[in-house]
């Protein structure tokens, strides 16, 4: 591991246990998250062009169709399943955190480890555009259960979170593409910015509740490292080539989620279990950023 390795890790875990140890800044971060997200992924828009998009998607669109099916439905119900019968009060939590879109910050992270950005991106986008409708059916189809908001403000809801940035990408290549190469330039030190900005606010407002149920912590660290753990392993199988790019993109799409949506879900769902085993996933979840980092140096790319 080199000295930006290690950089990472300190912003990554430091912002996270900075939210924890001042949780009355971190609540108050935790309103500006969304634009947080919005930022991290019109960061990722301007570093490929439509074109990038489209060759992904003809290049790979078989391993998209399953990834896309594992993303929203295979893993979550079996997820949930395995939660039903080895800890059940954690069976509707693990099934929403497990069937979340691909996270928006999945492009950056596939970046820092070497993989098809354009990839991740892809299954960013169609991942959540996907959520309204295949989150919902999982949770009634499974738990028997409804969850307690309005379809259409969260459909609204994730498409501003896409189509903002998109757009302000798409406006800020044909107005200032002479900024482009300087943007893309300071693109990471940036995103880390906005990164720790997340993690910042993510945990802070759990902290009561934590301190008031702190067996629910070791469950919820359990199941988390659990989840990761096996949505890499079915990520990295699922794609048909063995291009390193390829394959670290199709990890990154499964664990690389957006947790930090299924917070505010659970916190609108009065679900504090959901929210915190949502939280937690973000110590496995930079896990894999690392570990995937560190292999991608002793792989050999073309110049």
């Amino acid at each position: 591991m080199g000295k930006k390795d290690y950089i990472l890790i300190a912003v990554l875990y430091g912002s996270l246990l900075a939210g924890i140890f001042l949780p009355g800044p971190s609540a108050a971060v935790s309103g500006t998250i969304k634009y947080l997200m919005m930022a991290m992924l019109f960061l990722a828009f301007i570093r490929i062009t439509p074109a990038d998009v489209g060759r992904a998607m003809l290049s790979n669109w078989k391993g998209m169709i399953w990834g896309a099916l594992l993303r929203l439905v295979i893993a979550p119900a079996a997820a949930y399943w395995v939660a039903l019968l080895l800890y059940p009060p954690l069976a509707l939590p693990i099934l929403l955190l497990a069937g979340a879109s691909t996270g928006v910050s999945s492009p950056f992270f596939t970046a820092l480890c070497r993989g098809n950005i354009s990839y991740c991106l892809v299954m960013a986008v169609v991942t959540s555009l996907m959520l309204p409708i295949s989150l919902p059916v999982m949770v009634k189809v499974l738990s028997q259960a409804t969850l307690g908001y309005d379809l259409t403000a969260m459909a609204l809801f994730l498409a501003m979170i896409i189509f903002i940035p998109l757009g302000a990408a798409f406006a800020f290549r044909k107005l200032v593409p002479g900024l482009l190469d300087p943007m893309n330039r300071r693109s990471y030190p940036i995103s880390l910015l906005v990164v720790a900005g997340i993690n910042f606010g993510a945990l802070g407002r759990y902290v009561p509740y934590l301190k008031t149920n702190p067996e629910r912590i070791f469950y919820c660290a359990m199941y988390s490292i659990g989840l990761a753990v096996v949505l890499a392993f079915l990520g990295w199988r699922s794609t048909w080539t063995r291009n390193w790019a390829d394959r670290v993109a199709a990890a990154g799409s499964q664990v690389w989620i957006n947790n930090i949506l299924i917070i505010a879900l659970a916190v609108q769902m009065d679900q504090p279990l959901a929210a915190t085993l949502s939280a937690f996933y973000l110590v496995p979840l930079y896990g894999f950023v690392v570990f995937f980092s560190v292999l991608a140096k002793h792989q050999e790319f073309p110049e």
